[in-house]
């Protein structure tokens, strides 16, 4: 719907209720759940983290866009790869020398 539609659709008191909504409880419409599951995650994650850190909105924000994530270099992607790859390496050797035992 374009700005002209929505308007001419609303009554300028209808228009100052939903702002006034969205203002105090978060976006309306398919938006209003991602949103309200990111605060969820929060929720969910706070107890467990350090003393004194807290969660933030944006790590548990689902991003559906590929333009609205930041693009990763090739050196960047490969250090992420080597990093899992090492963590596997870690893991396997202690899985080996348990055996040994």
């Amino acid at each position: 719907m374009t700005p002209a539609e929505v308007l001419d659709r609303f009554a300028e008191e209808e228009m100052i209720r939903l702002l006034a909504y969205q203002n105090l409880y978060g976006p309306a419409g398919p938006q209003r759940f991602d949103a309200l599951f990111a605060r969820l995650g929060m929720d969910v994650a706070a107890p467990h983290m350090k003393k004194g850190k807290r969660p933030k909105f944006k790590d548990h924000l689902i991003q559906w866009s590929r333009n609205a994530r930041p693009r990763k270099s090739g050196r960047e992607l490969l250090a992420a790869v080597k990093g899992i790859q090492a963590a596997y390496d870690q893991q396997d050797q202690k899985d080996r020398k348990g055996r040994g035992r």
